[in-house]
């Protein structure tokens, strides 16, 4: 991450006033390579905003996890070391964090993000919506926007102390938990206007790299229990507008999982135990999402279907496969 990581600091550097409106924490997780050395030059130019965190090799979830224990903000963002800000929309987004509103009231930032590639050309813009800019759990259910991305998201950091979060660690996508679980505690969020996160793709390496996915995509089911764990452990005690957002959510998750085995990594043959143990759990404890999941319709070239019914019914999929992929391939040439 060496080759990418001044570029991201880099990125967080604006004028000596709005220098003092935030703190960076960079987690130099038992990296061999020079992630401390570039940290602590960060740190020795500016050290009232950057602090180097050298720990022992834990992953990404305990890197989020030591960052949230040290974080002295109101509000927490996840920066990944391969990734950057846009450093002028990071400005506006100071100066808005900074308002007495946001301060005093909001619990979830979301903002627009942008995919680029290893040069730093946009491939794609991620719009979250363009208004209201405060809204309720329920207003944001209608919003029809309840796939969150880690990169456009930003908690109040006391909410995530306050239900003592605590991220999974030694497996990767994590970031779901990040997104999911927090909407527990949410009962206000802000959208802030303009894409901050530059979110580079490409690598053939990370853990989103088709093949790389497959081979650990039973990661995103263990994921998915924990969302459900603590799903289960907070129900009673969460506000019935936020847990109304939390099922909304949480269901999409669920279906996109069995979207990832049934099709999108079909072709490279993932483990289908994992999902299995899934559906066994959801069907035993978990009935409503079970059902609904059960109900989920998807349309390729035009022609809908239902794949978890037809999974659960030991029904054939492979035409269904064949045009995913063709649609896929042809969404990718545009």
């Amino acid at each position: 991450m060496e080759a990418y990581l001044e570029r991201g600091l880099s990125s967080l550097i604006v004028d000596d006033a709005r220098m003092q409106l935030f703190e960076a924490l960079i987690m130099n997780d038992g990296s061999k390579d020079r992630t401390s050395e570039i940290g602590h030059q960060f740190e020795a130019k500016y050290p009232d905003t950057f602090r180097v965190i050298d720990k022992e090799n834990g992953h990404y979830g305990s890197c989020v996890n030591r960052g949230l224990k040290e974080a002295k903000g109101t509000f927490v963002k996840v920066l990944d070391a391969d990734d950057r800000f846009d450093t002028e929309v990071f400005k506006k987004y100071l100066d808005f964090l900074n308002r007495d509103d946001v301060q005093a009231d909001a619990d979830i930032i979301l903002s627009d993000y942008t995919e680029v590639d290893e040069e730093s050309e946009a491939e794609s813009y991620h719009h979250f919506t363009s208004e209201p800019e405060r809204f309720s759990p329920s207003q944001m259910a209608q919003m029809d926007k309840l796939f969150l991305f880690i990169h456009g998201i930003t908690h109040r950091t006391e909410n995530l102390r306050k239900m003592g979060y605590v991220q999974t660690e030694g497996i990767s996508y994590t970031d779901a938990e990040w997104t999911l679980i927090p909407l527990m505690m949410a009962k206000t969020f802000y959208r802030f206007d303009g894409a901050l996160y530059l979110y580079t793709k490409g690598r053939a390496e990370q853990t989103v790299a088709p093949k790389q996915h497959a081979k650990n995509v039973w990661m995103e089911i263990e994921v998915a229990k924990k969302i459900l764990s603590v799903y289960k452990e907070k129900k009673n005690s969460t506000p019935a507008e936020s847990l109304a957002l939390m099922d909304d959510c949480l269901l999409v998750q669920i279906n996109h999982l069995y979207q990832l085995y049934l099709f999108s990594l079909s072709r490279y043959n993932p483990d289908l135990k994992p999902l299995k143990d899934l559906d066994t759990l959801l069907k035993c404890d978990f009935p409503e999402f079970y059902e609904k999941s059960d109900e989920y319709t998807t349309t390729v070239l035009k022609i809908p279907f239902k794949p978890i019914h037809n999974w659960r019914r030991g029904r054939n999929l492979s035409i269904q496969r064949i045009l995913y992929h063709i649609a896929d391939s042809v969404n990718k040439m545009r």
